[in-house]
């Protein structure tokens, strides 16, 4: 299998966190793409394939200050794997309940406090007495909104 410019993108993002040693590592997307003399959106693609959540990873944007993106490396435990799992399966959609039930689960493991645990049912219940979306938006809107959670409880 070839070596390709993803590749060495990638190997050197790897190799630059396990210098960095704590599992974080802020670079600027500007630096990456110069480095390789590629487009930006070269390490775009890069990120948004290689660097998932699925894989171990959650990738922010920093706005201004030039730009940077946070690349952190999550830790695995039993709790880990399983909202990795939950992650993947939130984007294909979710109902109120399973939302809910999401939430429960949260709470009863600890994930979330009492407090949280209410904050969230309470955007999930906002979202679904949305006049202007169909049951499709809704779902898929409640599991990006789920992802997102998901990724911040994983990192």
């Amino acid at each position: 299998m070839p070596f390709t410019l993803a590749d060495a993108i990638e190997a050197y993002i790897l190799s630059r966190l396990d210098e960095a040693g704590r599992g974080i590592l802020e670079v600027r997307r500007r630096e990456l793409a110069d480095r390789f003399r590629c487009a930006p959106s070269q390490i775009n693609y890069v990120l948004a394939t290689r660097f998932t959540p699925e894989r171990g990873f959650v990738v922010r944007s920093r706005r201004g200050g030039g730009g940077g993106i946070l690349i952190t490396l999550l830790a695995y435990d039993e709790v880990a794997d399983v909202l990795r799992r939950l992650h993947r399966q939130a984007g294909r959609g979710l109902t109120q309940a399973q939302a809910f039930d999401l939430v429960r689960f949260f709470h009863e493991q600890e994930i979330v406090t009492d407090r949280e645990a209410r904050l969230v049912q309470a955007v999930f219940g906002a979202l679904s007495s949305s006049p202007a979306l169909d049951s499709d938006d809704l779902s898929g809107l409640r599991g990006r909104v789920m992802q997102s959670l998901l990724a911040v409880l994983m990192s």
